[in-house]
């Protein structure tokens, strides 16, 4: 997060008459996340990028300044660019000097960045997906599965089929590119847990056997 993005993001909070707070409690996040942004300590991931655009009412492009708006601004966009307008009679001289107009559209400067093949969008998802990754290896996802099965045993007396809860555990732990829909119905504990589903619940052994031609056919197709 580049200082220009920490201070347009704290102008644009400031122009809707948002406090740090506020803002925080609207995007379900700590407070000190909001400061960190605004202090360039740390970047907004891309699901709070997407929140803050649509609860300013801008594209993701205006937000982080990679273009000016080209639509009618609403009330919010209007008192943010009136806020950020300097008076007409002030002088020349007051105004901060014109910088040098980028050969390309792009305006934000990364270029202290480490960004992966120097796109910012790419390193924002891949940020995401990590922290993600990192906060499901941390939830105690086996120990939640245990507690159903307990209570689908002791209050339902589902011992038999409850066990299959258990193979969603290894697809808890699944990375981000191996569950998409296609991938995860090509997944061998995926069609397991299908086939037993069918054999318990609906007797259909056969012909339920036949949900593992899911595996090659998916898997080829993917490819």
């Amino acid at each position: 997060m580049t200082i220009e993005n920490a201070n347009r993001l704290a102008e644009m909070r400031r122009a809707h008459g948002l406090s740090q707070e506020e803002l925080a409690e609207k995007l379900n996040i700590s407070r000190q996340a909001i400061s960190k942004w605004e202090r360039a300590e740390s970047s907004p991931d891309t699901d709070n990028l997407i929140a803050l655009a649509q609860l300013y009412g801008v594209s993701l492009d205006v937000l982080l300044g990679l273009q000016v708006p080209q639509r009618p601004l609403d009330e919010g966009e209007a008192e943010f660019e009136a806020s950020t307008e300097l008076p007409e009679d002030e002088p020349a001289a007051a105004q901060a000097p014109a910088e040098p107009e980028p050969e390309e559209a792009d305006a934000v400067d990364t270029s202290n960045v480490d960004l992966p093949n120097g796109s910012f969008y790419e390193h924002q998802e891949q940020e995401a997906a990590r922290e993600r990754a990192r906060r499901r290896s941390r939830y105690p996802y086996p120990l939640l599965v245990t507690a159903a099965y307990l209570v689908l045993g002791f209050v339902f007396h589902q011992w038999h089929p409850g066990w299959i809860i258990f193979l969603t555990i290894p697809l808890f732990y699944l990375p981000e590119s191996e569950r998409e829909p296609v991938r995860l119905l090509g997944n061998p504990v995926m069609v397991t847990i299908i086939y037993l589903l069918l054999g318990c619940l609906c007797n259909l052994w056969h012909p339920g056997w036949l949900v593992f031609l899911l595996i090659p056919l998916l898997n080829a197709h993917r490819r």
